[in-house]
């Protein structure tokens, strides 16, 4: 297990928190391993997920959340052949805004989190991820 592909998966779990909190919806899309991507949320829906409804809900969660700040603590990464599992604690807030009434409300979450990474020819892609929300909120 090289560093250099530990920082490159670890690359790719940021480059992937990025792109939703900046709303770039095209690089999110192409981080998904669309030929074996699954996810369990910790918001609703709470069944499985495919490559497909996981974009379709994570568009609409981070399309939803204005000033977003989040961090990753604990950063696990294993690397075994072609796959990585990477756990860590994320702890993320900002503004949920309801365009209709103009109105917002903070939210704020710590979770567990568990992704499969593949490695493929155009880089590490994200085969499953499993989110679990904790109990306790810790200020980011």
């Amino acid at each position: 297990m090289s560093a250099s592909m530990i920082k490159q998966v670890e690359a790719t779990i940021y480059a992937f928190f990025e792109a939703g909190k900046n709303k770039d919806f095209g690089s999110l899309a192409s981080m998904y391993d669309s030929e074996f991507y699954t996810k369990f949320d910790e918001n609703p829906p709470y069944s499985r997920q495919d490559a497909k409804e996981a974009f379709v809900y994570d568009q609409a969660a981070f399309s939803n959340i204005s000033d977003m700040v989040y961090r990753i603590d604990d950063l696990k990464i294993d690397i075994i052949d072609r796959v990585a599992i990477a756990t860590f604690y994320l702890s993320y807030e900002g503004m949920v805004v309801n365009d209709y009434s103009f109105e917002g409300s903070k939210i704020r979450s710590n979770s567990r989190v568990t992704m499969v990474l593949v490695r493929r020819e155009e880089g590490w892609k994200i085969a499953h991820a499993h989110f679990s929300r904790m109990p306790e909120l810790k200020k980011l």
